[in-house]
């Protein structure tokens, strides 16, 4: 009886390391044929300019109104696309536009129509240019700020340039190129500068947007206008005609007299 159960032990045991291989080759099998779960590689813009614009971690905020030689580095870098675009996004309850110029590569931001048409003011705006990029820049990364600043913006007028095809510098060398500057006014308080570039083409394009973190924020307040202008002094010339003239009333007006 002892020596039938020592048997059929054995049997057991042979048995079950016999499986060993089998059961790792089904899992090997399994782990081979399961798709990996991996998270896409996001090379995003982050914003530069000459004065200010320090990544605080929420945007890149500059007290320069224009920011002056800004414009986007790439991570990893450095890397060409078909399509360059930059947008200024204009806090929605201020005027301003009805364009702007650009200069650095040159090219006119104008008023984009949007998806749905009129300010920006809710979803990302890469849907709302009607594109398609990462990583996504969602109204609440925008819209807090500026309404820390203006608490009359309810969303942004968005201004785009298409500056045609670039190649943009990496994430260690930045303030190279391309320099942008701003050539027609100034931005209201609470406005931001972003960019897109297009990897691929315009048939299969692959566009990556600017890091939230990396969009330049404009906290300066524009200068007021003045509507009168400031009296101006005389001009010498001016003056000694006044004198002239006055001699010469004066030379008549005692020949009235003397007759």
């Amino acid at each position: 009886m002892s020596k039938l159960l020592s048997t059929r032990a054995k049997k057991l045991a042979g048995a079950g390391v016999a499986s060993i291989p089998l059961v790792m080759a089904v899992a090997s099998a399994s782990a081979q044929t399961a798709a990996p779960t991996t998270t896409p590689l996001m090379d995003p813009l982050h914003g530069y300019c000459a004065v200010g614009c320090m990544d605080n971690g929420t945007n890149s905020p500059t007290s320069s109104n224009p920011p002056i030689n800004f414009g986007f580095t790439i991570s990893p870098g450095p890397a060409s696309g078909s399509e360059y675009m930059v947008d200024i996004l204009t806090p929605d309850n201020k005027a301003a536009g009805p364009s702007f110029t650009l200069t650095g590569p040159s090219g006119t931001a104008t008023l984009a129509t949007g998806i749905p048409p009129g300010p920006w003011t809710s979803g990302f705006l890469d849907a709302y240019l009607g594109i398609s990029a990462s990583p996504a820049n969602a109204i609440g990364a925008y819209l807090p700020s500026t309404q820390a600043l203006d608490p009359g913006a309810t969303g942004f007028n968005v201004y785009a340039a298409d500056l045609g095809p670039i190649t943009l510098q990496g994430s260690s060398n930045p303030n190279v190129s391309p320099l942008e500057n701003i050539t027609s006014g100034v931005l209201p308080q609470g406005s931001y500068i972003v960019a897109f570039l297009n990897e691929g083409t315009a048939a299969v394009p692959d566009w990556v947007a600017t890091a939230n973190s990396g969009a330049i924020f404009e906290t300066d307040s524009p200068p007021a206008t003045t509507t009168t202008a400031p009296p101006s002094a005389p001009e010498p010339s001016a003056l000694a005609l006044l004198g002239t003239a006055l001699a010469g009333l004066g030379f008549v007006w005692r020949r009235r007299r003397s007759v």
